[in-house]
């Protein structure tokens, strides 16, 4: 498998999703709430929290991925569009990657939520047909419904999270939220049966916390890290050390504010063509409200000004396109509903929520032109001509119930190099 991305916009030619199945099905309603009242009264952590905001219905959540995986394949082919599920059943196949892996899950599951098995349920684990487990790991149950995990895979679908492309490296990612642990290690047992080059800071920080919505590339040789719920400052700058050893001259930190809002740096910042950027106002475009940090050779140095500033100091000039448009209360409901999270096919070619009206109003007035997944589908020769710009507008309202929109589902692997 060739790996190459070097930037957020060029043409792509190979991606990772995750098609959501079944095990959205096993979630209940007290995987919603990020809290809990203990016997005491007390507001506490809930160790069932799985991430999403809603329960989804699966049929419509099924039917609006189906959608963007048409896009997807009408944009780098049927064979380059590669299912999770199909690359991990066959990486369970290899007896040695299957042992690391459920041997991992296994000490975490019971780490973090004090989990423990039967003789007969680690046989289970251990022997049974690689599709069967993959089946179980997705959601936590075997096929007749006996509990193996405490909770399912949901988040899976945001395949974005699952480590980051960077180069020609794959940049290992760690879950903060122990949710999301499953899939992670499940990540880089795949990454690395592949045999793909790996940087991975695992032994550089203790309890590592770096996800691949707060990595992007800002131009050649430059990487935005996001630091703020979802990834921490040591992991961040470990990452930029080891980016720094494979050839990425400056790490970018940009520090967030901490709210389930912008979960992610791509959840208020993405790139959209080579001169422009959606991006949520409110936190990247007031001065102030986010720190940028550069490392640079091992050394680090405060910016001033807004993102926006320091990309322009660095030679990348954007025209900032405001999520929402420029009434606050459209843009804080419409990052919400992921109005700033665009994934690029090609230069000025991108997929985003149909939901968020204001934003299509104000790309469209920026000389994007909006068609729908089936218009995209019987003419993308022709939508992917150089030049064009347009917004191709997925439904999305079950899909952003899980907090994630057309970037956090898709793990790029290879792009036109720029």
């Amino acid at each position: 498998m060739n790996i190459a991305i070097h930037d957020e916009i060029s043409q792509l030619e190979s991606i990772i999703i995750h098609e959501p199945g079944n095990e959205m099905n096993r979630m209940h309603p007290v995987h919603l709430e990020g809290f809990r009242e203990s016997d005491e009264g007390q507001l506490q952590p809930n160790p069932d929290y799985l991430l999403f905001d809603d329960i989804v219905y699966l049929p419509r959540l099924r039917a609006e991925h189906a959608e963007i995986v048409e896009v997807l394949r009408a944009t780098c082919g049927h064979h380059n569009v590669h299912r999770v599920g199909d690359l991990l059943r066959r990486t369970l196949h290899d007896p040695v990657a299957r042992a690391a892996a459920v041997d991992r899950i296994l000490f975490d599951e019971a780490h973090d939520r004090g989990s423990s098995w039967t003789n007969r349920q680690l046989d289970y684990l251990r022997q049974t047909d690689p599709d069967d487990l993959l089946r179980t790991l997705f959601r936590g149950t075997t096929a007749d419904g006996t509990s193996m995990f405490q909770h399912p895979l949901p988040n899976l679908m945001f395949a974005r999270d699952l480590g980051a492309v960077v180069g020609s490296h794959v940049l290992l990612t760690y879950a903060r939220h122990p949710a999301r642990k499953r899939e992670m290690t499940l990540a880089r047992t795949l990454f690395i049966q592949l045999g793909l080059p790996i940087i991975d800071i695992g032994d550089d920080v203790e309890n590592p916390a770096l996800e691949g919505g707060d990595i992007l590339f800002a131009g050649p040789n430059q990487v935005l890290i996001g630091v703020g719920e979802r990834t921490a400052y040591e992991s961040a700058a470990a990452a930029a050390a080891r980016l720094n050893e494979a050839g990425i001259a400056k790490t970018h930190l940009v520090f967030l504010r901490v709210h389930r809002s912008t979960m992610h740096l791509d959840t208020a910042f993405t790139f959209v063509s080579h001169d422009a950027c959606l991006v949520y106002a409110p936190q990247l475009l007031t001065p102030g409200a986010a720190q940028i940090v550069t490392i640079e050779k091992g050394k680090e140095y405060k910016r001033t000004g807004t993102l926006l500033d320091v990309m322009d100091e660095e030679g990348i000039h954007l025209n900032p396109i405001s999520c929402g448009g420029a009434d606050p209360v459209s843009q804080a409901r419409e990052q919400w509903s992921d109005g700033a999270n665009a994934f690029a096919l090609a230069p000025g070619r991108i997929l985003l929520y149909a939901r968020n009206e204001q934003t299509l109003r104000t790309l469209n007035a920026q000389g994007f032109q909006i068609v729908s997944p089936q218009e995209f589908c019987r003419n993308a020769a022709l939508f992917l001509q150089p030049g064009r710009r347009l917004v191709i507008a997925i439904e999305g309202y079950e899909l952003s119930r899980g907090r994630g929109g057309p970037r956090c589902l898709t793990l790029p692997l290879r792009r036109v190099n720029p």
